[in-house]
């Protein structure tokens, strides 16, 4: 789980980028947004005002269940801009059915939806700055170390530790994700802890979860996207 922070999302070479990443998932600066390929949709969450909590945030989905064509030729039809993507969704009349929106004339199978997203643990870009990866092992593994390990895939063999509090639960596998959000919204409640070649997560003195770090960078997998 590799989360990028762009600064913008406004040309055909950045979509393209995004497609072909393994996780095609990332944050954006300008306008602050959560961008999530999916099999067949596109989903766009507006992050504007500092968000901290995600369900206070609006979510768009907008695609088809075909395939991803319909949303990427909405997206082309934008000239590759997010912020014109974004302003034309905040036109439409959802109480009447999308399909019939001249915005969305692009392609007959295209739907969208909006609604308030359902992810507690999504911050706005500007909260989250800029995590760039680890080149060697800190010193201290502090709240702000863990998230640059998480969010860069710097890391092997994620578990949940035994007899972990209730941040995360105690089920045979943990989300990365997950984590990563709960590190971001509370980093000086978490510290990291060497032992026996695994690093163990803790929060609040309490071991939710352990890895092996891995300062290797990871090898996105190249999907072609519809063009």
């Amino acid at each position: 789980m590799l989360i990028r922070v762009l600064p913008t999302l406004n040309h055909r070479d950045h979509w393209i980028s995004l497609c072909q990443r393994e996780s095609p998932y990332c944050f954006v600066e300008t306008p602050e947004s959560l961008v999530d390929f999916q099999t067949g949709f596109l989903q766009i969450t507006q992050l504007n005002g500092a968000v901290r909590d995600g369900r206070e945030a609006v979510k768009f989905s907008l695609g088809s269940r075909l395939s991803l064509e319909p949303a990427w030729a909405l997206v082309k039809a934008c000239n590759w801009r997010l912020d014109t993507l974004i302003e034309g969704l905040e036109t439409l009349d959802f109480r009447s059915n999308v399909r019939d929106n001249s915005l969305l004339g692009v392609h007959t199978d295209l739907s969208v939806r909006r609604y308030f997203a359902r992810e507690r643990h999504i911050s706005s870009p500007s909260r989250l700055g800029l995590l760039k990866p680890l080149l060697q092992m800190p010193d201290i593994w502090d709240g702000h170390n863990l998230s640059r390990l998480l969010a860069n895939d710097q890391w092997q063999d994620l578990q949940p530790a035994r007899h972990s509090s209730a941040v995360t639960s105690n089920a045979a596998s943990i989300d990365c994700n997950s984590l990563l959000l709960q590190l971001l919204d509370t980093p000086e409640h978490w510290l990291g802890l060497s032992r026996n070649g695994r690093l163990y997560l803790l929060h609040q003195r309490n071991a939710i979860a352990s890895l092996i770090p891995d300062l290797q960078p990871p090898q996105p997998r190249l999907q072609q996207p519809p063009i």
